[in-house]
């Protein structure tokens, strides 16, 4: 008999409980808007005015807490400046990549250049005509003259 009570007050307050939880859900997830809060919202925005920042300046004739003594600015030394003539740079030469031939046992790869319509045979590190060759693949070289460096494509 005792829990026939029990049941018919808790039951009811389960179900009480599970619809307000329900109802704040679903009333958080399908707000309501009326006309009147679209009006005050759209008419209410006022762009802030800004101030302008202030401005200080950091004293740094300050006593050393460590030594006792007031730090010394140092005074800007001159510097000469030496001034020297550059010789204008010469563009690469009219450079074609045509290939990379090696042999089966050879580790070593001979690359097929073509400087201003002739062809040489690079290894690594050799120089025709003030090029020389840095390093290459099957793909692409990197060739270095007067001090530039340029990579190159096959069959560029």
């Amino acid at each position: 008999m005792k829990n026939k009570k029990n049941i018919y007050f808790l039951v009811p307050a389960v179900l009480l409980i599970w619809g307000l939880l329900g109802y704040r859900v679903f009333s958080a997830v399908q707000p309501t808007v009326t006309s009147t809060d679209l009006e005050l919202s759209e008419n209410a925005y006022q762009p802030t005015s800004f101030k302008e920042a202030e401005t200080f300046t950091i004293k740094v004739d300050y006593r050393d807490p460590f030594l006792g003594t007031t730090s010394k600015t140092q005074k800007p030394t001159r510097k000469r400046s030496i001034t020297t003539v550059q010789k204008p740079a010469q563009p690469f030469p009219q450079i074609v990549y045509k290939g990379v031939v090696s042999g089966q046992g050879n580790k070593e790869q001979v690359f097929i250049i073509s400087i201003d319509g002739k062809q040489f045979f690079f290894k690594k590190n050799q120089t025709f005509n003030g090029v020389q060759l840095r390093n290459g693949s099957v793909k692409s070289i990197r060739l270095k003259f007067q001090g530039q460096q340029q990579t190159f494509p096959i069959g560029n």
